[in-house]
């Protein structure tokens, strides 16, 4: 039968370093996240005041004009976008990219009533 040392303070070192690298983790995902999604309803705001034969267009160049300053952040100040533990600027630039084709793409299929 294994015994349980009081004194053994490694393997419960080692566990706390091991928790504590994935809640720093699932922080900076979130953080990134809501960084995202609030540069997303900004242009949701800004598209939202236009008329509506107006609105998919416009809303798709906001959300890849997004992605380019996404883009612009992760070349500048995110390190490489391979074996990043948690989400960077890379991922989100993606995601702005991403979000663009599919109101271009909802607008083609006729989506938005137009």
């Amino acid at each position: 039968m294994a015994t349980f040392h009081l004194k053994d303070w490694r393997r419960r070192s080692a566990w706390r370093r091991r928790i504590q690298l994935f809640r720093s983790s699932l922080d900076a995902n979130l953080m990134l996240f809501l960084d995202w999604l609030i540069s997303v309803t900004l242009c949701l705001g800004l598209a939202i005041v236009l008329p509506m034969p107006a609105m998919p267009g416009t809303l798709a160049a906001l959300l890849s004009l997004a992605g380019f300053v996404w883009l612009g952040l992760a070349i500048t100040q995110a390190g490489p976008p391979v074996d990043s533990p948690h989400l960077t600027a890379w991922d989100a630039a993606l995601l702005s990219f991403a979000s663009s084709f599919g109101v271009q793409a909802a607008a083609h299929l006729g989506a938005f009533g137009s």
